[in-house]
């Protein structure tokens, strides 16, 4: 059984508005519906993860039995991609997951999610890396361990469960500043 994990819960602190709300691939619907719909067929069923101030914002996005919207619950809140990890793990109460997971800050098409529904590991196009783009095998136990020793580094947590690089042939942009659309 593979899920997917929709990050939507980032403060968007450059881009100066919520990157989930926004829209900038070519369907005018915001980013996390936009994103959550293009895993729909890959996935047994989709968990969109989301911070206190979007949560509800984006529920009223959804009315699909397959997508659930969670919100980051403690200890892990304000933790980057580990607490939208540790929500889902919360949610579902499973110990080993099998997860797609995509950032709601990317211009991103139905391939690459194919592509990712494929490999396991994180895109790579050229020699740049799109972690939080990625689909990884991981266990409760790993999130635990990272927890314990105050390791939320993303990245690290894909190295320490054998999420590796997966050369991608396709187009992916990620959108940090309103002028990365232009």
């Amino acid at each position: 059984m593979t899920d997917s994990l929709i990050l939507a819960g980032g403060k968007s602190t450059r881009f100066k508005s919520d990157k989930a709300l926004a829209h900038f691939n070519d369907i005018f619907i915001p980013n996390v519906k936009y994103t959550a719909d293009l895993t729909l067929p890959f996935v047994d069923h989709c968990y969109v993860s989301t911070n206190q101030n979007n949560y509800s914002n984006i529920d009223n996005l959804f009315n699909d039995s397959k997508v659930q919207v969670i919100q980051d619950v403690k200890p892990m809140i304000d933790c980057g991609p580990l607490s939208a990890l540790w929500s889902y793990f919360d949610t579902v109460q499973t110990k080993q997951a099998d997860l797609i997971v995509v950032a709601t800050d990317y211009i991103i098409d139905q391939r690459a999610i194919e592509f990712l529904s494929q490999n396991l590991g994180y895109i790579k196009i050229k020699s740049l890396p799109y972690y939080t783009c990625c689909h990884l095998t991981i266990n409760m136990e790993l999130l635990k361990q990272h927890m314990k020793s105050h390791n939320y580094r993303w990245r690290s947590l894909l190295s320490d469960a054998d999420c590796v690089a997966q050369d991608y042939d396709g187009n992916l942009k990620n959108i940090n500043y309103p002028e990365d659309l232009e």
